[in-house]
């Protein structure tokens, strides 16, 4: 099959169009032509542009700034001291621990169906929309004016740390 470029023209080795992937990543790095593999359908015509892999920065800062949010908020959270158990968290961290396990079902079962793309959209939708537009915003009064040591702050360190840990497994 042919690769069709962002403007809908058919790209082929033999007419010479070909992105090369040692320029996407000069430009780019190598992990956003990594996320743009992992991002297409393989099922489709793969579209490849400027615009395309100026989105898929997008989603990779987003991403990544999600984790680097969800690192900054865990300083001097030692789990084996500070952990709160799961029956004692209030209920806006039960929604979000209970949404990070139905994240992990939606991703478990895209990976067994060799769904990538799904993956991809789903983590995305996930830290942009479910922690980044609701639950980090939620969570800023308790994470940045409750003490140390609070129960409060406890109990979303601790649910950040499960979140985190999820992510990452």
């Amino acid at each position: 099959g042919f690769v069709m470029d962002g403007a809908g023209r058919k790209m082929s080795k033999s007419l010479g169009n070909v992105v090369a992937p040692q320029e996407v990543m000069q430009r780019y790095g190598a992990d956003i032509l990594r996320l743009w593999v992992a991002s297409c359908d393989y099922r489709e015509d793969v579209r490849i542009s400027e615009e395309i892999l100026g989105q898929v920065a997008e989603s990779y800062r987003k991403i990544r700034n999600t984790f680097r949010y969800l690192l900054a908020n865990l300083a001097g959270f030692d789990p084996r001291r500070d952990e709160i158990r799961p029956e004692e968290l209030p209920e806006l961290d039960r929604w979000a621990l209970q949404r990070t396990h139905g994240l992990t079902q939606e991703v478990t079962a895209a990976y067994d169906a060799h769904q990538f793309h799904d993956v991809v959209r789903a983590v995305y939708r996930y830290c942009v929309l479910d922690l980044s537009a609701f639950y980090l915003d939620a969570l800023k009064d308790r994470l940045y004016t409750e003490a140390p040591t609070s129960t409060s702050r406890r109990c979303a360190q601790t649910t950040l740390y499960a979140i985190l840990h999820r992510l990452m497994g």
